[in-house]
C-alpha cells in the first residue's frame, strides 16, 4: 500500500513524527511523507521518505496535487490544523484540497487536532489568539468552523481525532456524521523514562500564547512561594513563541516581574532536543495550564512519554485524557498553589503517578496506534 501522509514535522517531538514512525515499521507499507519546505525535514530519520513539497502559502495546495500526480498513491492522510499551511486564508482553502484528492479517487483520511463548541467562540476566546479586529467577529469564526469542519468530513472518507469529546463537538456542534469519526489517541513516544535525577523545579514544556494560562500557573506559583517560604522550588518555563503572539510572552515576562518571581522563575525560550530531554528527566512534575482545551494536548503526551507526574488544568479534554490522582493532578484555574503545594509535599504520590504514566505510555506505542489507523486506509 502506497500512502501519503500530509503534515508539518517539526519542531522535533511533532506528534507526526511518531505516528509516521509507527506506520514506517508495519511491513507492505509504503510512506512517502509529504512536509513543507523547510530543509530540516529531510533530517528527520525513520519516518518514511521525506519531500519537501509545499509552502506555507495559497501555493500548497497545487503543490501537493501536482505531487500526488507523480506518485499516485492508494491512500492519502491529512492532518488538520487551523495554523499548519499557513494562516486563517490557507485554513479555508483547506477543504478544497480534500474534495479535489476526493475527485481524483483516492481513498483521504483527515485527522482533526482541535474543535470547540460553538458557544465557547465568544469576544475573550477571539482576544485569546490575538484577534482583536473589529471586523471579525465570533459569529464570523463559528461559521467558518462549520465549513471547514463539515466540508472536510463530506469529502473525507474517514476522520480520525484523539478525544471523544473532539468527536462530540464535531457531532453536536457542526453536524457532522459520527459513523466517519474515529477516536485514535495520539501515539506516544516510547523513551527510556529515568526519574531518579529528580531537582526541585516544576517544568513547563510548550509555546508561550494567552490560551496555554502560564498567567494562572504563575499566580498559582506565587501564592504557594508566599504561603510556604521556606521552599526551594522554582518553576522552569521552556518553548517557543507564535509568529503574530509575540504580546503574549511579553505579558508573561511582565508577570513575572510585577510578582518579583525573577530569582524563582527561570525562563528558558526554545530548546533543543538535548536540553530538552535533561530537563525533562530532572523536572520534579510538569505543569500544563489552560484557559481553553481545543483538543488532545502536545505537552501531555510528551510528559507522559517521559514517565513524569502532570498538574493541568481542570477543564475540556484534560478531564478525558487524565485520571486525577492516578495519571495526574487536575486543578482549577483559580488553585494551582494548592497542586503546587500537594505535589510538593506528596513525593509519594508523584512516584505512584508516575509509575501509572509508564504503564499507560507503553500501552500507546506509535507501532499501535499506527496498526489501528492502517485499518482505515483499507476499510
Amino acid at each position: 500500500m502506497k500512502i501519503v501522509f500530509i503534515s508539518g514535522m517539526l519542531p522535533s517531538g511533532h506528534y507526526s513524527q511518531y505516528i509516521t514512525r509507527g506506520l514506517n515499521e508495519h511491513q507492505n507499507v509504503e510512506l512517502l511523507v509529504y512536509a513543507d519546505k523547510n530543509p530540516k525535514n529531510v533530517e528527520i530519520q525513520n519516518c518514511g521518505t521525506i519531500k519537501m513539497v509545499w509552502s506555507k502559502s495559497l501555493r500548497y495546495i497545487p503543490e501537493i496535487l501536482s505531487e500526488i500526480k507523480k506518485d499516485k498513491p492508494d491512500v492519502v492522510h491529512l492532518q488538520h490544523e487551523l495554523n499548519m499551511y499557513g494562516g486563517i486564508l490557507t485554513a479555508s482553502f483547506f477543504p478544497l484540497l480534500v474534495v479535489a484528492l476526493r475527485l481524483q479517487g483516492i481513498r483521504v483520511v483527515t485527522t482533526v487536532h482541535a474543535a470547540v463548541f460553538r458557544r465557547q467562540v465568544d469576544d475573550a476566546f477571539m482576544k485569546l489568539f490575538h484577534q482583536d479586529s473589529p471586523l471579525l467577529r465570533p459569529f464570523m469564526l463559528t461559521f467558518f468552523f462549520h465549513y471547514v469542519y463539515k466540508m472536510i468530513s463530506l469529502f473525507s472518507h474517514a476522520l480520525t481525532v484523539h478525544t471523544h469529546l473532539t468527536k462530540e463537538i464535531l457531532v453536536t456542534d457542526y453536524g457532522v456524521d459520527p459513523k466517519k469519526v474515529n477516536v485514535i489517541p495520539i501515539a506516544i513516544p516510547q523513551r527510556e523514562i529515568n526519574n531518579s535525577r529528580k531537582e526541585k523545579y516544576f517544568f513547563y514544556f510548550g509555546y508561550m500564547v494567552r490560551r496555554k494560562g502560564l498567567g494562572f500557573a504563575l499566580e498559582g506559583f506565587r501564592r504557594y512561594i508566599e504561603e510556604n517560604p521556606g521552599s526551594d522550588y522554582k518553576f522552569i518555563l521552556a518553548g517557543g513563541v507564535i509568529k503574530g503572539q509575540e504580546k503574549a510572552y511579553d505579558e508573561i515576562m511582565q508577570i513575572i516581574k510585577d510578582n518579583h518571581l525573577e530569582e524563582k522563575v527561570i525562563v528558558r525560550g526554545f530548546i533543543e532536543q538535548e536540553e530538552q530531554d535533561d530537563l525533562y528527566e530532572k523536572a520534579y512534575a510538569v505543569v500544563i495550564p489552560a484557559v481553553v482545551s481545543m483538543g488532545s494536548s502536545g505537552p501531555l503526551f510528551h510528559s507522559v512519554s517521559y514517565g513524569k507526574a502532570v498538574i493541568c488544568s481542570k477543564i475540556g479534554h484534560f478531564l478525558e485524557d487524565i485520571e486525577d490522582g492516578k495519571t495526574g493532578i487536575l486543578t482549577d484555574n483559580d488553585r494551582f498553589h494548592e497542586a503546587f503545594k500537594f505535589a510538593a509535599e506528596h513525593p509519594e504520590k508523584i512516584v505512584e503517578i508516575e509509575k501509572n504514566v509508564e504503564t499507560k505510555a507503553r500501552s500507546r506505542t506509535p507501532f499501535e496506534t499506527a496498526r489501528k489507523t492502517l485499518a482505515l486506509y483499507t476499510r
